[in-house]
């Protein structure tokens, strides 16, 4: 990173996961998903980073190597449908034209099955809060 260059934390999930936003000068931004070990994956697009972290929670995690260009890692291709759709929609070179065509649904029906893949992210990573507040308070006595 040069002096023109800043990150910024945009947002933070469990066991140390977070997307980062660079600021480039001269040129477009981008977001990082980063875990403990280092960049995962980088976006130009911060609302596919936030899907890619939404995938990741829903299947507890994930890694990517050696899935090739069109593959998706296995605990990905093990999931639901709707976690397939939005695995493929937040890869940097997927469009939502794409993903539709490749599942032979309208778009409308796709961005349905992605919006209630974000749901239920939300919900596991409010549980898992819930949780961790619960057993922080249990601790105190």
């Amino acid at each position: 990173m040069t002096d023109s260059q800043t990150e910024t934390v945009v947002e933070e999930y469990s066991h140390s996961f977070r997307i980062v936003e660079e600021e480039r000068e001269g040129d477009y931004n981008q977001y990082h998903y980063e875990g403990p070990m280092g960049r995962v994956k980088t976006f130009e697009n911060p609302d596919k980073a936030r899907l890619y972290a939404d995938v990741q929670t829903v299947t507890g995690g994930f890694r990517e190597e050696k899935t090739g260009e069109r593959g998706a890692p296995p605990a990905v291709a093990r999931s639901r449908e709707d976690v397939l759709m939005a695995y493929y929609a937040a890869q940097p070179t997927m469009s939502m034209q794409w993903v539709s065509a490749q599942f032979d649904l309208p778009e409308d029906r796709v961005r349905e099955y992605i919006s209630s893949l974000r749901t239920r992210a939300t919900q596991q990573r409010a549980d898992r809060d819930e949780d961790a507040s619960q057993s922080d308070s249990s601790e105190s006595f």
